[in-house]
């Protein structure tokens, strides 16, 4: 059977409570329309992959096939985001060689199956791959000096929350052209390390908490963008100051000097994805966000990649042929 798998990028608000007061990963995450991990694969006798991280699909494909005890697959990565830019790239590329690969052989895995078979651990990816539209993944328990990412049975967060994203609001991508890229599960393990090292901010892991619950949620539930962009930013800006001692500044530092610019683009609210260094801001319209992008697009002068975006709603795309 041959399948076709387009899997959207996703947004990470922010991981609330990286020192495991509470649970580690704690995080809301929204799908978008772009950018996409496109994947075709077709049953066949032996593993061969070709296109875009190619080594890297590899690997994953190999899993699937050893845990489902498969013949083979031909893989083709045809697309995927930029990586390590914020946009959750491989964990959306885990699980689309996942699932395009059983889904050749005509097997319908759960997902959570399909993730212990790959073995990757991911705080918010999971969800917007399988449901599409903002999520709030629960985290997990993480003991001191216990590694999250580098490990073989891989930490699976719970579902806390899922909604439908309004159709109309939208989000200015803002990609630095030059910039270091962000840290890969190795660096990303030391730089939490690192981190858990410092005395926990209990004060400002509250306020996220908080922030979170009773600001941005009842705004998305309620379809109020001025509040829910206040609140973002205000969601943002904190956690932020929580990763401060291993990021240097609130945001990367290869974007910093993008805020202010977003800050007087006329946006409802502003943030940075994950680690970044891909920053946005956020309006209720396409017609505001396309007049936002002007605007930031005058003052960059062709230093920054913009992208224009809306919530995918819908999670992967599967087509059998």
């Amino acid at each position: 059977m041959r399948v076709r798998i387009s899997a959207p990028a996703r947004l990470h608000l922010g991981d609330l409570d990286p020192f495991a007061l509470g649970r580690f990963g704690y995080a809301p995450v929204l799908a978008i329309t772009e950018p996409r991990t496109i994947i075709g694969a077709d049953e066949a006798e032996r593993l061969e992959v070709d296109g875009l991280e190619a080594d890297e699909a590899r690997i994953y494909a190999q899993r699937i096939l050893e845990a489902f005890k498969l013949k083979g697959a031909k893989v083709t990565v045809k697309a995927t985001p930029p990586r390590h830019s914020g946009f959750g790239s491989t964990t959306q590329l885990c699980l689309a060689v996942g699932r395009a690969v059983t889904k050749a052989h005509g097997l319908d895995v759960p997902l959570l199956e399909l993730v212990k078979a790959l073995r990757r651990t991911s705080t918010g990816g999971l969800y917007p791959f399988q449901f599409g539209g903002f999520v709030v993944a629960g985290g997990f328990e993480v003991k001191p000096g216990e590694r999250v990412w580098l490990r073989d049975e891989p930490l699976i967060p719970p579902l806390i929350f899922r909604s439908h994203f309004p159709d109309e609001w939208r989000f200015v991508l803002v990609r630095p052209l030059v910039a270091p890229k962000s840290p890969d599960k190795e660096k990303e393990e030391e730089a939490f390390s690192a981190l858990r090292a410092e005395k926990a901010p209990a004060e400002l892991i509250h306020k996220g908490y908080f922030i979170l619950a009773a600001k941005l949620l009842p705004a998305l539930l309620e379809r109020n963008a001025e509040a829910f962009g206040k609140a973002l930013t205000e969601l943002q800006v904190t956690v932020g100051r929580i990763y401060q001692p291993v990021q240097e500044h609130i945001f990367n530092p290869a974007s910093q000097w993008l805020i202010p610019i977003l800050n007087r683009s006329g946006a409802l609210g502003i943030g940075q994805s994950s680690w970044g260094p891909t920053v946005y801001a956020f309006t209720d319209s396409p017609e505001a966000a396309q007049s936002i992008a002007e605007k930031i697009e005058g003052e960059t002068r062709g230093r920054v990649e913009v992208t224009l975006v809306g919530a995918d709603n819908s999670g992967a795309r599967i087509e059998a042929f």
